[in-house]
């Protein structure tokens, strides 16, 4: 076994993963960890994807690679021209056909004009018919007015009087719209003194909601714990800014995100449904961890950190 093979290895028992986790991880063979482990470098495919290969791992294990290799330089094959001879097929993206919607949609585009031109017509008819009934009915009211001016007339000249049934009448029709008026005029004075006696109860001013509360409740060297309170939502944000192994479990536990994330990948997860989360980052330096949109302080040594988050929804 080498000196960087036993470096590897190390690395890995103090994580506490195995081959089979470390293969899961970097999607590398386990039969071409091992010979790295054992420095059997002939048994990888050749120098280029030996140094790729003992980066990918360096990684998975929380060291730096691109160190690692500058280090055991001597140590490890040179990749020169030992670049893959063939490269996989690139699969040819087949031509887009317009989909359902395009179509309905330029069928559309084509029969709005006519649309839109019948409509105007139909507005402009019913326009017509407005104005045309209009005149109609003020014509009719012109008749009217004029046929009850000639009948006063008519009766102003005769000069007869109205008879003693209809006087009577008369006055008993004034007597009751006097009377009718003197209980509106009561209805209305009661009204206004209710409204007066009654005063309206005052409303009481809504208190503002809490605002979020990320707090640090333990820290040890490389484990955290936080509590979040008066939150509506759970969501984590994890910000790649280097290569490094990422879990993110919920205490149902499902695994959210159990991967190795790569320079300038971002991923976002809902965690609302969850009571807790724990986190697990392989270098705590490369990742940036946010809850709801604020940044987590997470030691950056040692490299391997454990964070545990507690949920609690806001009543």
């Amino acid at each position: 076994m080498t000196e960087l093979g036993q470096r590897l290895k190390e690395a890995r028992n103090d994580k506490g993963l195995s081959l089979e986790e470390i293969q899961s991880i970097t999607k590398i063979q386990k039969r071409y960890l091992l010979a790295i482990e054992e420095g059997n470098y002939e048994l990888l495919p050749g120098n280029f994807y030996t140094r790729a290969f003992i980066k990918n791992y360096a990684e998975a294990v929380g060291l730096h690679g691109e160190e690692l290799l500058e280090e055991y330089a001597s140590e490890i094959p040179k990749a020169n021209a030992d670049v893959p001879e063939s490269l996989p097929p690139r699969k040819m993206r087949r031509p887009s056909t317009p989909s359902k919607s395009s179509s309905a949609s330029s069928k559309w585009s084509s029969v709005f004009p006519s649309v839109l031109v019948v409509l105007l017509i139909v507005g402009v008819a019913a326009l017509i018919w407005y104005v045309v009934q209009s005149g109609d009915q003020k014509t009719n009211q012109n008749a009217t007015t004029n046929q009850a001016e000639e009948q006063v007339t008519s009766d102003e000249n005769s000069g007869s009087a109205p008879n003693s049934d209809e006087v009577s009448d008369e006055e008993n029709a004034a007597s009751s719209d006097d009377a009718t008026q003197d209980d509106k005029a009561k209805s209305d004075d009661e009204k206004a003194k209710d409204e007066t006696e009654e005063k309206p109860a005052e409303e009481k001013e809504e208190e503002p909601a809490p605002e979020m509360e990320i707090k640090k409740v333990k820290s040890d060297a490389d484990h955290s714990t936080y509590d979040i309170t008066n939150a509506d939502q759970f969501e984590v944000k994890l910000k790649a800014s280097g290569s490094s192994w990422v879990a993110l479990t919920g205490a149902s536990d499902k695994k959210y995100v159990y991967e190795s994330l790569a320079k300038g990948k971002n991923v976002t997860q809902d965690l609302s449904s969850e009571t807790s989360a724990t986190l697990r980052l392989g270098s705590s330096p490369s990742i940036e961890v946010f809850v709801n949109g604020e940044k987590l302080d997470i030691p950056k040594e040692p490299v391997v950190q454990n964070v545990t988050i507690n949920f609690k929804k806001a009543d």
